[in-house]
């Protein structure tokens, strides 16, 4: 929870991970930290090519999640996966609805609130 304390969000205010702090200067956003390390410290271009064509395929690679596997995950979770499929999922899913107080509701609430973000998501990407 090292994200939660002031120290932290006086570094960065949205708390979130991962955060980078390279000698004062402070930065979030796994992609824009990538970026920057590879501007930053790469002794070449074979991390981050110079090429136009060659970056593109390095981007394209970098954003998958973003417009592809996200609404992949919207699209699978918003309809109610079936888990019955996958018997450890299935067995771990059965432990927690048994032990975990609130389940219904915690999962409930989670998966909307992950769903709305998702949409949000790959709302913005195919802008």
């Amino acid at each position: 929870m090292d994200h939660l304390k002031p120290e932290y969000l006086k570094m960065n205010p949205q708390h979130t991970i991962p955060t980078m702090n390279d000698n004062g200067y402070v930065l979030w956003e796994s992609r824009a930290i990538l970026g920057y390390l590879v501007d930053e410290y790469g002794k070449d271009d074979t991390l981050y090519p110079k090429d136009p064509k060659k970056r593109a395929v390095v981007n394209q690679r970098l954003y998958f999640d973003i417009g592809t596997l996200y609404p992949k995950y919207i699209n699978y979770y918003d309809v109610g996966y079936d888990v019955s499929k996958h018997p450890n999922v299935s067995r771990w899913l059965k432990m927690m609805k048994e032990t975990l107080e609130g389940y219904e509701e915690i999962i409930t609430e989670g998966n909307s609130i992950i769903i709305k973000i998702f949409k949000l998501v790959a709302e913005r990407a195919n802008k």
